[in-house]
């Protein structure tokens, strides 16, 4: 039996597959529960959409500290800059928005709880960027779907996922919120980079790096050790690496 859950946090819908021994009791609920919890305290500390947010009282010089999940998060931030060149780039010049590291960063937390039930599997999705674990190595594998960017109602490919993670950035469902911060233009080359790695913060941050990177994304994602990556890039054409 496979229980589903969605919920709206963080802007976004958060969607939750468990299947196996706690997938409908009270155990399952309660490792939900504390999911969404964590989720909303990340809302809470980094949302630029809310006036009472750490973030938003930071930039605004009501406070000088912060806790430390924004020193962790902004660092995240730091090394994808460093590791592109600056195509990747947290705003700065006075103004926090830690946005493309949070996702990732709060939903792969988030999944803790999830990953300490016993001999349940589950999928955990943000958006659409998705940490997935089984409990049995014979169990089937989670099977998630790659949407084609120029036609979303369409799958172009399928990622079987036993344990582990998968982030797609593109501008399919959001336009043009990713510039490549060297230029502060659009990047051209690709239209969607899906990464499929360990860690949920470390691909959905390195798809969006490779995406800032245009057309060297993919041999800038090449060499970054995952397991694997799918591009659609802008001529239609597809490549995995």
């Amino acid at each position: 039996m496979t229980v589903r859950r969605v919920e709206h946090v963080m802007g976004m819908p958060i969607s939750l597959a468990l299947r196996g021994r706690h997938a409908g009791d009270a155990r399952g609920d309660a490792a939900w529960a504390a999911a969404l919890a964590v989720l909303r305290e990340a809302d809470r500390v980094f949302s630029t959409y809310r006036a009472d947010s750490v973030i938003s009282r930071i930039n605004r010089g009501e406070i000088a500290d912060s806790p430390p999940e924004v020193a962790e998060v902004l660092a995240i931030g730091d090394a994808a800059e460093e590791a592109t060149g600056g195509a990747f780039a947290l705003p700065r010049d006075g103004v926090l928005d830690p946005s493309a590291v949070v996702k990732g960063w709060a939903a792969e937390r988030a999944a803790a709880s999830l990953a300490a039930l016993p001999d349940t599997d589950f999928c955990l999705s943000a958006g659409g960027d998705l940490t997935c674990r089984t409990s049995d190595p014979g169990a089937a594998p989670w099977r998630i779907g790659i949407e084609d960017p120029r036609d979303p109602s369409r799958i172009v490919a399928v990622v079987p996922l036993r344990n582990g993670a998968v982030a797609t950035s593109g501008s399919t469902h959001r336009g043009a919120h990713i510039v490549d911060a060297r230029t502060g233009g659009v990047p051209s080359g690709l239209a969607s980079v899906t990464v499929v790695g360990d860690g949920l913060t470390a691909v959905d941050v390195d798809a969006t790096a490779a995406f800032a990177l245009g057309a060297d994304g993919e041999r800038w994602l090449a060499g970054r050790g995952h397991r694997a990556a799918f591009v659609v890039r802008t001529d239609g054409t597809t490549g995995t690496l």
